[in-house]
Order: C-alpha cells, then sequence, then structure tokens
C-alpha cells in the first residue's frame, strides 16, 4: 500500500478519537498486510498535515514503556475540540 493510502486509512481510524503511535501500528497490521514499525507510522504521521501530534502518554499498555509514545488526531478533531472547549471557557 503507498504511503497515501495509508494516510487516508490512518486519517479514517483517527477521526473517531486520539489514538498512540502504537495503537495505530497494532490497528494498522490487523488491517492490512504490512509490516510497519512505530517510527515507520511516526515518520507517516509526522508528514501529514492533516495529522497533528497532541500530546505523549508513558503508559500505553506496553511492557517496557520507559519512554513516551506520541498520541496524534486528525486535524478536524482537533478543531471540533478546541472550538468545543473555548465556548466552555467563554460560559465562565
Amino acid at each position: 500500500m503507498d504511503s497515501q493510502n495509508l494516510r487516508e486509512l490512518i486519517r479514517k481510524y483517527l477521526s473517531e478519537r486520539p489514538r498512540n503511535t502504537i495503537e495505530i501500528s497494532v490497528w494498522l497490521a490487523s488491517q492490512i498486510d504490512s509490516v510497519n514499525s512505530p517510527s515507520d507510522i511516526t515518520r507517516i504521521l509526522e508528514s501529514d498535515d492533516q495529522i497533528a501530534r497532541i500530546g505523549t502518554v508513558r503508559k500505553s499498555g506496553m511492557r517496557r514503556s520507559e519512554s513516551p509514545v506520541s498520541e496524534w488526531a486528525s486535524s478536524s478533531w482537533v478543531e471540533h475540540h478546541e472550538r468545543k472547549g473555548s465556548e466552555h471557557n467563554k460560559e465562565r
């Protein structure tokens, strides 16, 4: 699968809610016959302007998670939740 199709598949997955790199990697492996490492996935996500890194998590269900794992969301998810947050802050 080429990187453009892979990006589109990941964008659809992220439209539901944010996911971390490990979740995305495991989900992709269940969807397509692909051997993409988390670092490959990270490179794809970083190069997509419709996907945003929104933070990091230390606990991701991995046994050895000494280093943080990035959490990702679609730009539309971020925009929607920023809008809800700003409306909530205005009410205060």
